[in-house]
């Protein structure tokens, strides 16, 4: 790697013009990135990543400026070129990768036209080669190059990322910006795809600025990381020696707040308060407020970035207190200063052990279904077409839940968990099965009997923007299901909703009740969605992502709250979730599901540490891992979760499975899959034609009549995608066609492999019952 830079930001400042004033959304950063080298820029919501990001693209919109500061790039400053020579630097030398892949990309053209459009607004290249160098692009991000032509609305989020960013590389940029690139992406898909984006940095020699709030995803992929905060730079160096040894409080503060799977547990840390107000930024350090070591002058003296060690620094008054500053920011107690001085009292989580074996079952589920039927074109409905398609989005599964414990639900996009939730509360009807609470069958129940068990089940949902009424006051909010119920008016009504409030971590109460959601923090209307579950104290809680879209410093503390719930009010949890870290930290146990069905359920500790399901291994393996000294190999290839409209045979895993045998359930769709991988490997297919699939069998026809030539390579296809494929497969010679066909196999029942330890797979099929 060389020394010289790339990129060099110095004292850089970007304001937004406001009718009250400028913003000051990035107030002064310094920071430089070498030829090669992949940068992490972190921070909250709100600290100015992103904006630092567009100025180096001359994208801030007409409202944004940049007052001072320079930004030094291959040796032109960026902010002084002109329009049309910045123009010419975008794409060809720094190209972009936004998080929302789906806006990226143009819904009416193809991806392939799209690609060839950024290739010749920049550079003079024939049609030809230019679809050849996309189709080599497509093969270095994983995708079939047969999927050039396809419309973005024919891609799965996981391929749209990837597209996007063959896009990026289209013209050999110096430079990747990539902002937030997986967040909207399951944890797989996101392993996948940061796997190789940092393969193909490396390969070409790239720069990469990676933006993100996640501190795991950085300490994996990065190799140095700047901490912003309130527009400014807190600290900067290597990744692992800043998350191992930080030596601002701030950074502190975030690594205490990342559950952890390979470390030792621990309680997480909840940083109290909320990011300064960058219209009016404080006189001194911009995170004083929320630091329980800030002094006098910490209020009043900006700290300026000094070195604290070999290509180290950080903005603090204090570094050589840092050793004695990292011992007390791993206790809340050290926290609960904050929380008094700023009214936003620190809750620990309390007891961690979980619940008692033997404690009585409060809720079983019992073959339950969920199917939705697939909607069809208006021809197909005359010619009697697909008339039983239909979406299988929970298909059979069995669990249960015990009093005052808390049940992990785990598993990608598309799994089922969520709408398993919403069937355990009501929200969706059950297509078969039994949800029996207390004994009582509820998957029938309507009308009263309905309402009476809503008063013992509740949900909180993922996005606390928009669950809560924009129009009703906190205390309307959650003291309406206490009217709708009847349970109680006039000062009793008054006493719970205060109760509840205050339970849920928003004291006192009289600040927060006659406000309105959109004058409270995202932490603090999820909160407030949670007083509104509890207020009814219910038996049961469905959480469903409930920390997924909060900022890292305040997600400890809701996920404090479900602990101190189930250990002071009984009440049992569902948590569902794809984040496998979090849920080590919450779930007493955990049920691993995957396209609708359960695969391991186990206590939580015993399902990660020993991981029997090869999907289980899979999401532990994904899943990325702040503990800087833990270095996790990439997950190149694993595959996409396939259609839950027609399940795969067998076991819905054995498609993904790197332990699949040869009675797991291959198929004819899985030989077109094995095709489509074959060419991204860079092969030709000489011999055979297109697959046509016919329910678990497939045809295909051979080119140029040699018959003992296609079934060689054929078999060599099948051989590379799994050797126990080319053993399941039964090939029969048809004049010039090929018949490949598999026997129908049963998905793989649960069985019981250790105490209170259950897995579907045909590897256990021998174990103890």
């Amino acid at each position: 790697m060389s020394h010289e830079h790339l990129l060099t930001v110095d004292d850089l400042a970007i304001h937004y013009r406001t009718g009250a004033g400028p913003v000051k959304a990035v107030d002064g950063i310094s920071f430089n990135l070498r030829p090669g080298e992949a940068l992490g820029l972190v921070g909250e919501s709100g600290c100015g990543k992103t904006t630092a990001a567009k100025a180096m693209l001359r994208l801030l919109p007409p409202n944004g400026e940049v007052p001072r500061g320079r930004i030094q790039f291959d040796g032109r400053n960026l902010i002084e070129l002109d329009a049309e020579s910045m123009r010419k630097v975008r794409w060809k030398e720094i190209a972009w990768i936004s998080q929302a892949a789906m806006n990226a990309l143009d819904p009416v053209y193809t991806v392939g036209d799209q690609i060839l459009e950024a290739m010749n607004a920049h550079i003079s290249i024939d049609k030809k080669a230019a679809w050849a160098h996309a189709e080599e692009l497509f093969r270095s991000v994983g995708i079939d190059p047969g999927r050039l032509t396809a419309y973005p609305h024919e891609m799965s989020g996981g391929m749209k990322q990837r597209a996007v960013i063959a896009m990026a590389l289209a013209l050999d940029p110096k430079l990747i910006v990539a902002d937030e690139p997986t967040t909207a992406l399951d944890v797989v898909t996101q392993a996948q795809i940061l796997a190789r984006l940092s393969k193909l940095r490396r390969e070409r020699g790239m720069g990469l600025l990676f933006i993100t709030h996640d501190i795991s995803v950085v300490v994996q992929t990065c190799d140095r990381v700047a901490v912003m905060y309130g527009g400014q730079i807190m600290e900067t160096g290597p990744v692992r020696e800043v998350f191992g040894t930080p030596f601002h409080p701030y950074t502190m503060g975030l690594t205490n707040a990342f559950p952890t799977l390979e470390g030792a547990q621990r309680e997480l840390i909840s940083i109290p308060g909320s990011p300064p107000d960058l219209l009016n930024p404080p006189p001194g350090c911009r995170f004083a407020e929320r630091c329980p070591f800030a002094t006098s002058r910490c209020q009043q003296e900006v700290p300026t970035l000094q070195d604290v060690g070999d290509d180290r620094q950080a903005a603090c008054h204090y570094p050589e207190k840092a050793d004695v500053f990292r011992v007390q920011a791993a206790l809340n107690d050290t926290w609960a200063v904050v929380g008094e001085r700023l009214n936003e009292p620190v809750q620990g989580a309390g007891n961690l052990h979980p619940v008692a074996t033997d404690a009585a079952t409060l809720l079983e589920v019992a073959g339950l279904k969920k199917h939705f039927p697939v909607e069809q074109g208006f021809m197909d409905g005359l010619r009697g077409r697909h008339q039983d398609r239909k979406v299988h989005a929970v298909d059979g599964i069995n669990f249960d839940l015990r009093e005052g414990e808390i049940l992990g639900l785990a598993g990608e996009s598309g799994s089922g968990k969520t709408t398993t939730g919403e069937m355990l509360v009501r929200l969706q009807d059950v297509t078969e099965g039994e949800i029996r609470f207390e004994g009582n069958n509820i998957a029938q129940l309507k009308g009263a009997e309905l309402k009476a068990f809503r008063r013992s089940a509740q949900m909180i949902f993922q996005d606390p923007y928009q669950t809560l009424n924009p129009r009703f006051t906190i205390f309307d909010i959650v003291g309406e299901p206490l009217i709708i119920h009847r349970l109680a008016e006039g000062e009793a009504l008054e006493q719970q909703v205060v109760q509840a409030l205050e339970r849920a971590g928003l004291k006192p109460a009289e600040l927060y009740r006659d406000r309105f959601p959109h004058e409270l923090s995202g932490g603090q209307r999820q909160r407030v969605a949670i007083a509104r579950a509890i207020v009814l104290e219910p038996r049961i809680i469905i959480a469903d992502e409930p920390v997924s879209m909060l900022d890292v410093s305040i997600r400890a503390g809701v996920l404090n709250l479900m602990h101190r719930f189930r250990n002071e009010l009984g009440i049992s949890f569902v948590y569902v979730s794809h984040d496998l870290p979090t849920i080590r930290y919450v779930a007493d146990r955990t049920a691993i599901m995957y396209l609708g069905e359960i695969v391991e359920v186990g206590p939580t500790e015993q399902v990660i540490r020993e991981r029997k399901h090869p999907y289980t291994q899979l999401l532990l393996d994904a899943s990325p891992e702040p503990n800087p000294t833990v270095i996790k190999p990439p997950l190149e290839s694993a595959g996409e979760i396939p259609s839950a409209v027609e399940p795969p045979n067998g076991c819905h895993f054995h498609t993904r499975c790197p332990k699949a045998m040869p009675h797991c359930g291959w198929e004819g769709r899985d030989v077109a899959t094995a095709m489509s991988e074959w060419r991204i490997a860079g092969k030709t297919i000489q011999w055979l034609g297109d697959p046509k699939v016919q329910e678990t069998n497939v045809q295909l026809s051979v080119e140029g009549r040699d018959v003992d030539q296609a079934e060689r390579e054929l078999l060599a296809i099948l051989t590379a995608k799994h050797p126990a494929f080319a053993q399941a497969a039964n090939v029969r010679h048809e004049d010039t066609q090929l018949t490949v066909s598999f026997p129908q196999q049963p998905s793989p029942q649960r069985r019981l492999i250790a105490k209170e330890h259950t897995v579907a797979c045909y590897l256990y099929d021998e174990a103890i019952t």
